[in-house]
């Protein structure tokens, strides 16, 4: 078959990849091409880079900080959630503990009251100053949505009421719940705009921002 040939050609170097999200990335790629055409080899690339991000956690990690890295920037809730697809493909308890620890830290750092307020990409969070400071702009669509679809995993699996409410505030964030009180979504366009900044909204409309508010828009029908 062509695509799992292409598929398996990416694979000849993956294992040389260390950034967080690469990995992240590679592991739920990994995960969603087994459930379709299980392969031994993909689970051993899978258990490879999950080990590799289950030994950051624990050189990172301290009472008060349960991640990864000493630092908090984008696309964050892709680590937890590639943890736990590991979790799904190869039944390691080590591995959803881990995921489900991370996630809810990570939670704690993203959601402020029952709006959710994203890691400004201005400041981002470091370990020594771990205290979420008030918005000043930043917030990217991207990292919204990947929180949706961390959130969906999350419930499949543990089937907690607390993440489909996270999920309904996180969506919310693209109509109008976020700090500005504006709306993120353009329903007259059916593009997004491309992020919030401490004053005012980025109008511009990228392809990337608008993916991710239909990838968010698909999570939360898949639920609701």
């Amino acid at each position: 078959m062509m695509q799992k040939k292409t598929f398996d050609s990416a694979l000849i170097n993956v294992e040389n990849i260390h950034s967080t999200r690469a990995m992240s990335f590679i592991i739920k790629g990994l995960y969603f091409a087994n459930l379709h055409i299980e392969d031994g080899h993909y689970k051993s690339v899978m258990e490879v880079l999950s080990q590799r991000l289950l030994k950051m956690y624990q050189h990172e990690s301290e009472p008060s900080w349960l991640w990864y890295e000493s630092y908090l920037t984008y696309g964050n809730s892709i680590i937890p959630e590639a943890l736990l697809c590991a979790y799904l493909a190869t039944g390691k308890e080590i591995y959803k503990e881990v995921a489900k620890t991370s996630f809810d830290f990570l939670l704690t750092k993203t959601f402020n009251g029952d709006r959710m307020q994203v890691i400004s990409n201005q400041t981002w969070m470091h370990r020594c100053r771990e205290v979420l400071a008030p918005a000043s702009g930043g917030e990217q669509p991207i990292d919204v949505a990947y929180t949706i679809l961390a959130l969906k995993r999350f419930n499949d699996v543990f089937d907690d009421k607390v993440y489909r409410e996270q999920m309904n505030c996180a969506f919310s964030w693209f109509l109008g719940e976020n700090h500005l009180q504006q709306i993120i979504y353009n329903p007259c366009t059916g593009g997004c705009y491309d992020g919030l900044e401490e004053n005012n909204v980025n109008l511009n409309q990228g392809a990337e921002s608008t993916v991710s508010y239909l990838m968010a828009r698909l999570a939360m029908e898949g639920v609701y």
